[in-house]
């Protein structure tokens, strides 16, 4: 539970006849843990079962290729990388084509329109294709592949430096308490923490007052700050994006370290 990695040397024990889908999460948006989807993928499939992955933290961080990760079904939503509140959902066409998708009798039976009922958001989907154009203007390349592949290594790099920096900033501090893998191991670039005795939204609320915004509480992961025993308590989290400056992780380790 320290690093919040899943133990995947026991799903082949969990997975049994009846098993029919096995949901994963590629990342944790509280710990920065990234799992090791590909092989929960292969084992779940050798057990005869779909896999759905849930890769929201995940995208934004990573190029996600569902040919490699060889999944059923995978999910993200724009807003996590720059774009609009959408969406986004990958299925194998001979899923897509004979998954029972609630619908109106007046809709589609082909795919994919069979799972799209309603008018579809336009203009958000559009929104998505800018946004994909953005981290892709952070690379070089003749393809949009190629400069989001590019970008995606740049911008993992400098992610990198400043996790570090926020990591080894926090853990030097008196009465803070840090959670997730190590700057070492592989992870997305925020750091959940603590302060000893003192509420994650005060913490917040605090920093707020001095221009340094961070998250706080549980982020919909109840069951991993429950197991954190901090429920009551709640984590402060701070992220990292492609517009953060390692001056802002500089302020925010020393506003904690006077006690903000």
């Amino acid at each position: 539970m320290e690093s919040g990695q899943l133990e995947l040397e026991k799903l082949p024990n969990l997975l049994g006849t009846k098993t029919k889908l096995v949901a994963i999460g590629a990342a944790s948006n509280t710990l920065g843990t990234i799992n090791d989807v590909r092989r929960a993928v292969r084992m779940s499939r050798e057990a005869g079962a779909m896999t759905f992955v849930d890769a929201v933290h995940y995208a934004p961080h990573n190029l996600v290729d569902v040919k490699q990760i060889d999944c059923d079904f995978l999910v993200c939503s724009a807003y996590k990388f720059y774009g609009p509140h959408i969406g986004i959902l990958y299925t194998r066409k001979e899923l897509l084509e004979t998954v029972d998708f609630p619908k109106v009798k007046a809709a589609l039976d082909s795919a994919p329109e069979r799972a799209e009922t309603g008018t579809r958001s336009h203009e958000a989907i559009v929104g998505v294709a800018a946004a994909v154009d953005f981290l892709a203007s952070f690379g070089i390349g003749n393809s949009r592949r190629e400069r989001l592949g590019a970008a995606f290594h740049e911008l993992h790099l400098r992610d990198k430096e400043l996790t570090v920096a926020l990591w080894r900033g926090l853990s030097e501090i008196d009465d803070i308490t840090v959670y997730g893998p190590s700057p070492d191991k592989e992870r997305t670039p925020l750091v959940s923490f603590s302060v000893k005795n003192q509420a994650s939204q005060e913490i917040s609320e605090q920093l707020a007052r001095k221009g340094i915004f961070i998250s706080h509480g549980n982020f919909l992961a109840a069951t991993v700050v429950e197991k954190l025993g901090l429920a009551d308590q709640g984590l402060a989290r701070a992220g990292c994006a492609c517009y953060t400056t390692l001056e802002e992780i500089q302020r925010l380790v020393a506003a904690l370290d006077a006690g903000v």
